[in-house]
C-alpha cells in the first residue's frame, strides 16, 4: 500500500496500526506554503474538466426547447444564457485572489445557494438581456434558472459538499454518488450536445439528459448497495461511502469507531490512529485553521509528523483518499490543516496548504 506514513495497508483484509511519522521540508515562512491550496496538475486537471461538463449540460438544457422558443435570436440569446447560468456558480473562484484561506472558506458557498438562485438568475438573465437587445427577459430568465439549477444539482451529487442553504446554514451537503469527475458522464453528454448541435432536435438534448440521470440513479444505488454490505458486519461507529474515479460499482468505505478510522476498499483495510495528547492537541485545536478544516472534513485524521527538525500535527480528511484505477492510492492531501510546533511546544504557524501525495 502506498502511503504517506499514517497507515499500514493489508492486503489480506486485516487491519494495521501505526502512527504517522516521515519526514518532510518544511519552511515555516507563510511565503513559501504553496500558492493554490487545491494542488498542481491534478487539482487544475479536475476543475478543468468539470467547468466542461457544466457548460455541456447548459448546452444540453438550452437544446431541450429554449434554443427553439421566441424566434431565432430570442432562441439564441437562450441557450447562451443556459450555458452562462450553468457556470456562472463557479465565478467565486474570483474569491482566490484574496487568498488561499478565502478560496477555501467561500468556495461553494453564496454563489451555490439554492436561496439565492432566483437572484443569481436575474443577474445573468440581465446581462443577456442587455447583450442581446432587451429582448424576452422571462424566457432569458427561466434559462438561468434551468442552468444554475444544473450546477447545484451536479456539485449536490459530488462529496465535495455544496452549502444549498447559505446564509441560513453553512452546512456542506453532499449525497456522495459520483466522483468529482466523472468520465462517462462527461462522455455522454460531449456525444449528446454533438448531436444536438448536429440535429437541432430537442428530443436528442432530452434523452442524453434523460441517460445521465438514469446514470446517476445508478451511482446512488450502487453505493446505498456497498453501505449495505459493510453494515452487516454491525460493526460500530460512523460510517459512509464515497465514489473512487471510473468505477461506479466501487467505493471507498470509512468508519470512524473514535479512537481510529479505518478505510476500507475491496481487500484493502487500513486503519489510521488518531493523534491524541494533552499539551499539542489542545493548542492545535484552539487554531482558526483546525476550526476551519474541521467545518470542511467529514472524516478529518490527525498525525503527527516530523518535518525539517519540527514537530507537526497534520489534519486530513479520509473521504478523499481513493484507489487509483491503474493501482495505487491518491492519499487525497489537495488540503490539509497543519500547525507547526518548536521544541517547547509554542505554535510557530498554523495553516491550510497543499498536501503531497
Amino acid at each position: 500500500m502506498e502511503g504517506d506514513g499514517g497507515s499500514s495497508g493489508n492486503r489480506a483484509g486485516r487491519p494495521t496500526k501505526r502512527t504517522a511519522l516521515s519526514k518532510r521540508g518544511y519552511n515555516t515562512d507563510k511565503a513559501a506554503v504553496s500558492a493554490c491550496f487545491t494542488g498542481p496538475r491534478f487539482a487544475a486537471t479536475v476543475r478543468f474538466v468539470d467547468n466542461i461538463a457544466h457548460g455541456l449540460t447548459g448546452a444540453l438544457i438550452g437544446y431541450c426547447g429554449f434554443r427553439q422558443r421566441g424566434g431565432s435570436e430570442s432562441g439564441r440569446a437562450a441557450l447562451w444564457t443556459c450555458v452562462a447560468a450553468a457556470e456562472f456558480p463557479d465565478i467565486d473562484i474570483l474569491t482566490a485572489f484574496f487568498g488561499r484561506d478565502v478560496y477555501f472558506r467561500w468556495h461553494r458557498s453564496f454563489t451555490h445557494s439554492a436561496i439565492l438562485l432566483p437572484l443569481w438568475a436575474t443577474v445573468v438573465a440581465w446581462v443577456f438581456w442587455l447583450i442581446w437587445d432587451r429582448k424576452n427577459f422571462r424566457l432569458l430568465w427561466w434559462a438561468a434558472v434551468a442552468g444554475i439549477t444544473s450546477h447545484l444539482l451536479m456539485d449536490w451529487l459530488t462529496n465535495y459538499g455544496t452549502e444549498l442553504f447559505w446564509p441560513l446554514s453553512d452546512a456542506r451537503l453532499a449525497l456522495n454518488w459520483v466522483f468529482i469527475v466523472d468520465v462517462y458522464v462527461w462522455a455522454i453528454m460531449l456525444i449528446g450536445t454533438v448531436a444536438a448541435v448536429w440535429t437541432q432536435r430537442a428530443w436528442v438534448a432530452r434523452a442524453t439528459l434523460g441517460v445521465v440521470g438514469v446514470y446517476f440513479l445508478f451511482c446512488g444505488v450502487s453505493r446505498a448497495y456497498a453501505l449495505h454490505a459493510y453494515e452487516a458486519g454491525r460493526l460500530a461507529g460512523r460510517i459512509d461511502a464515497f465514489p473512487l474515479p471510473m468505477n461506479p460499482l466501487r467505493w471507498t468505505i470509512v468508519r470512524d469507531d473514535g479512537a481510529a478510522e479505518h478505510w476500507v476498499n475491496g481487500s484493502d483495510n487500513d486503519t489510521f490512529v488518531q493523534f491524541h495528547d494533552d499539551t499539542l492537541l489542545p493548542k492545535a485545536e484552539a487554531t482558526e485553521a483546525v476550526k476551519r478544516f474541521r467545518w470542511f472534513a467529514v472524516f478529518p485524521l490527525v498525525e503527527k509528523i516530523e518535518e525539517n527538525g519540527h514537530t507537526v500535527l497534520r489534519y486530513r480528511d479520509l473521504r478523499f483518499r481513493s484507489r487509483l484505477p491503474r493501482g495505487g492510492v491518491q492519499e487525497g492531501m489537495f488540503v490539509v490543516a497543519k500547525v507547526v510546533f518548536d521544541d517547547q511546544g509554542n505554535i510557530l504557524w498554523a495553516g491550510l496548504e497543499s498536501g503531497r501525495d
